[in-house]
């Protein structure tokens, strides 16, 4: 994982990774701490891309004025369909893992989100781990039946608790020396996760609604946390909808992981597993190799990916 800068020479630019964009202001993490950054002008003129949370950027100092002079290029990005504009919009920027976060129970684990996010991530070449919070409420520690699917499809489904501190010490383990994203619907628990992980980073939470069992907005922007012992942890505001950004219909496949094996077997190489003769996913499907519930989620994104 590449780290802002320990050792620099006066002709080397000066490397920060944005920790948090906030009115306007860039907040950034070089070795010797965090400091503001502007944006530079020319860098929106000659740059199409946005200044995101997780971003490596180069710096520029006039007098005592720090400026964004450059994006470096992205290993990998987590991204979605802008809400307000048609463009994409970065939700966290240079990430390693994923961490798709469910509540075992209030709220009701919104699984056609999981899927999505799941499906972001492999396209987007980035790790993918699913975790059930709030185990305490379903009086066990077993993985839940409706999160079989993942199971089979070869994820890791954590269960953990940020109450009784159930799971705790391996999830740590698996946040180590990664840039990790905690993602999902509002009221899961992320928020609380990070601060039963991170002693003193005293995140907001809220409660789950009691009429709707919907959970309330508490995180309003992504932010990038540094993990003790290394790495970084972000955590993401609620996602109540996620749209993919122009994901190419041919490719849509590879982000349901289960599926490669017996899309080998299709009759033809440009399948798209809907209705063409001798599909091998689809086949898969009907013996219940492939979950029928994952099947229709990714007709769903096809449907979206080819605009109808």
């Amino acid at each position: 994982m590449t780290r802002p800068q320990t050792v620099r020479h006066e002709s080397d630019p000066e490397i920060g990774r944005v920790l948090r964009v906030s009115g306007g202001k860039y907040h950034v993490e070089i070795p010797s701490g965090v400091l503001e950054a502007s944006l530079r002008g020319r860098v929106k003129q000659k740059d199409d891309r946005i200044v995101s949370v997780g971003d490596l950027v180069e710096l520029g100092r006039v007098e005592d004025a720090v400026r964004i002079e450059r994006i470096v290029d992205r290993t990998s990005a987590l991204t979605r369909h802008g809400v307000a504009k048609r463009r994409e919009q970065v939700i966290v920027a240079n990430v390693d893992q994923v961490v798709v976060t469910v509540a075992a129970a209030a709220p009701e684990p919104d699984l056609l989100m999981v899927d999505r996010l799941l499906a972001l991530a492999e396209l987007s070449a980035i790790h993918g781990l699913v975790v059930v919070n709030k185990i305490e409420l379903a009086g066990t520690t077993d993985v839940p039946s409706d999160m079989a699917p993942y199971v089979d499809a070869g994820y890791d489904v954590m269960r953990t608790s940020a109450k009784t501190r159930h799971g705790l010490e391996e999830l740590a383990e698996r946040l180590r020396d990664r840039i990790s994203v905690f993602t999902g619907q509002s009221g899961v628990g992320k928020s609380s996760l990070l601060n039963a992980l991170m002693p003193g980073l005293d995140l907001r939470v809220g409660e789950v609604g009691q009429r709707k069992g919907r959970g309330r907005h508490t995180t309003v922007a992504a932010a990038l946390y540094p993990y003790p012992g290394g790495g970084y942890v972000a955590d993401t505001p609620g996602l109540q909808y996620l749209s993919l950004w122009e994901v190419d219909p041919a490719s849509l496949d590879t982000g349901f992981v289960e599926f490669s094996e017996f899309a080998e077997t299709c009759r033809f190489g440009d399948c798209r597993h809907r209705r063409e003769p001798s599909c091998g996913v689809r086949d898969a499907v009907e013996r219940d190799d492939v979950s029928e519930r994952r099947y229709a989620s990714y007709l769903g994104l096809l449907e979206e990916a080819e605009g109808k």
